[in-house]
């Protein structure tokens, strides 16, 4: 009780202590409530430290805790916990620390952070102001560079620090530049403006983008001190494990309402009373009539008689000549009973209210096997497998219960407990394979299918997962298998198509579309896949006809549209410049027309133009760029 006191007032001044140093943090980083500004970054270091301390501290004193128990078997369950607890908290510490030191992990962050691009109008002579604070109000996202792209038109860009100026930069049409805002991290709190002035007499067009980051001291120190955290839980486990093992043979049966300072003990392994303990204290000159009365029984009994001698005082010695009573042997150890399908139920039971299942599934295992049909030990391995998540062998245990005891009404509870909710399973497998989890997602779609084989929904299911997961030909045994329950199954071919399609089975993806479209004419989505396989075909007539067939069903699809008016360009420049793109390596229909439509539309153009001003083209790659460049430029030096 001392050890927990101290504990509760060390914990309570960490904690005063932790409070101060963050209120210190927060103001040297200029936090303030108008406007807000409460950089968590400072917080959580300071936070992950104090309570790296707190961990060694509370560490010592559970120690301290464990090594005063009183007896084995408290030491047992404290150790026991504390492991547990231990190795829990250390996967977890370890295993954010190592998603904080991926190398995508800053990235991503950033992304959820970005902006879209914006596109601002400025009207002859005018100017446009944007505003924006950096960093956020927690500090965790800044911006890092402003990038600005003039369209059309010509703008004097100006970006400024709380009303100072910090960059210029002059722009004429499809010009772009990067101004630095706070590449590597913010300072403070300030608020940043830029400023867009136009300078012609005609209307400008420009699309900004504010590029942001990610405060850096999340991917460095906060996962040391997670590694720091880590690492001090696993060798807390490795010094408790000695102390478990040692006093595991002295733990005995828990029960379900006591905590780790309590226990119950299991007579059948006390050891009986071997009797009075020998007397230890030396013997005294006394009368042999004193001696026979104070013992609980006489030691012999000749000597229970009085004797006909003098007065004079009896010395121990001639007290020693009468007969010695023999030694009593040493105690017999106990002989241990051999375990009855009774005495293992009731240790299994010991075991599941401490929460080890898997040990308490064993001994009710144990027991029927001895008797197979001893119903309480069937009863405590369903509920052993419930907790286990292993349902299915749950149900069959209950089952087997209820046939001894057709009339509980508790039993028929329970089987109606564990059973596979088809409905309720299908919903998580679909979530989670929307969510990316494609492995909970396929566990999930297998729990089902283990009820049911044939269930179509959870094969299409499962055959999607497979397919995202980067499996595809998983994916068609998947689809295989629907197939040959349902033929016609519009999902199942559809699938299948754009799964042989993107492995680049083309004769395969048509025949499951030409299929599709013979049974369900009025399926837009068959159709335009119809038109996309024909395409990479090279049989531009017949996608046209597919594609005006899902037009039809659907006449406001802007996809159906686009893919409609690049086959109708590609006809209509099937000898100019058109086709020449369309040689070029990563240059498709869709890049080639925009291209086109962009002003592009002779090799002088190509040759006069650069990089930044390819790089305007939606698609348009910087490598694409190079290689156009390089493409025209040598096309015409050989013309000349």
């Amino acid at each position: 009780m001392r050890i927990r006191r101290i504990r509760k007032a060390v914990f309570a001044g960490i904690i005063a202590l932790t409070l101060v140093l963050i209120f210190a943090r927060l103001d040297a980083e200029g936090a303030g409530i108008k406007p807000l500004f409460l950089p968590v970054n400072g917080i959580i270091e300071i936070c992950l430290i104090m309570g790296f301390v707190s961990a060694i501290i509370g560490l010592f004193l559970r120690h301290l805790e464990i090594k005063n128990a009183p007896r084995d078997g408290q030491r047992y369950l404290m150790a026991k916990s504390s492991m547990a607890r231990a190795i829990r908290t250390a996967g977890f510490a370890i295993g954010l620390a190592v998603v904080l030191l991926l190398a995508v992990t800053p990235s991503l962050a950033a992304t959820l952070f970005s902006d879209a691009p914006q596109v601002v109008q400025i009207d002859p002579r005018n100017r446009e102001v944007v505003t924006f604070t950096s960093p956020d109000p927690l500090g965790v996202s800044f911006v890092t560079h402003a990038t600005v792209v003039v369209t059309s038109g010509h703008a004097l860009v100006t970006l400024t620090r709380n009303g100072v100026n910090v960059s210029t930069v002059d722009l004429n049409a499809t010009q772009r530049d990067t101004l630095d805002v706070e590449p590597r991290m913010w300072a403070t709190s300030a608020t940043w403006s830029l400023i867009f002035q136009n300078q012609v007499s005609n209307d400008t067009y420009l699309t900004f983008v504010l590029e942001k980051g990610v405060v850096p001291t999340l991917f460095s120190t906060v996962p040391f001190l997670l590694f720091l955290y880590g690492a001090t839980e696993t060798s807390w486990w490795i010094v408790l494990r000695p102390v478990r093992d040692r006093t595991k043979s002295a733990s005995l049966s828990v029960a379900a309402n006591l905590d780790e300072d309590e226990r119950v003990y299991d007579g059948t392994l006390q050891v009986s009373n071997p009797g009075p303990e020998p007397d230890l204290e030396p013997q005294r000159e006394i009368p042999p009539a004193t001696v026979v009365a104070s013992n609980s029984r006489p030691r012999n009994p000749v000597s229970a008689a009085p004797f006909s001698i003098p007065s004079a005082p009896v010395s121990p010695r001639p007290a020693a000549t009468a007969p010695a009573e023999p030694a009593s042997p040493p105690p017999r150890p106990v002989a241990r009973q051999p375990e009855t399908p009774a005495s293992l139920a009731k240790k299994a039971e010991g075991l599941a209210a401490a929460g080890n299942y898997q040990d308490a599934l064993e001994a009710y295992e144990s027991a029927l096997d001895i008797d197979r049909n001893y119903l309480p030990a069937l009863l405590g391995r369903g509920s052993c497998l419930t907790r286990l998540n292993r349902k299915p062998e749950a149900l069959a245990a209950y089952e087997g219960a209820a046939a001894l005891d057709p009339k509980n009404g508790n039993l028929r509870q329970k089987i109606e407990e564990v059973r596979v909710d088809v409905p309720g399973l299908l919903s998580r497998a679909l979530i989670a394979s929307a969510s990316g989890n494609y492995t909970q997602a396929l566990s999930l779609f297998d729990d089902i299918l283990e009820v049911e084989p044939s269930n179509v929904n959870a094969l299409i299911g499962k055959a999607v997962a497979y397919r995202r997961s980067g499996k595809p030909q998983e994916a068609v045994n998947c689809l295989d298998l629907v197939l040959g329950v349902q033929p016609n199954n519009a999902s199942a071919l559809l699938n299948r198509g754009n799964i042989l399609f993107s492995e680049g089975d083309l004769e395969g993806a048509l025949e499951a579309f030409d299929h599709l479209t013979q049974l369900y004419p009025n399926d837009e989505e068959a159709w335009a896949a119809q038109g996309d396989v024909l395409v990479k075909m090279g049989r531009d007539d017949d996608a046209l006809r597919a594609y005006a067939e899902a037009l039809k069903r659907s006449p406001g699809d802007e996809g159906i549209q686009r893919h409609i008016l690049e086959l109708q360009a590609a006809k209509v420049d099937d000898s100019g410049i058109f086709q020449e793109l369309f040689g070029i390596k990563g240059i498709g229909k869709a890049r080639a027309k925009a291209l086109i439509d962009a002003g592009f539309k002779t090799a002088e153009d190509f040759a006069k133009a650069t990089a930044k001003d390819l790089m305007t083209v939606k698609g348009i790659t910087r490598k694409l760029a190079d290689d156009l460049l390089e493409h025209f430029r040598a096309s015409l030096a050989e013309a000349r």
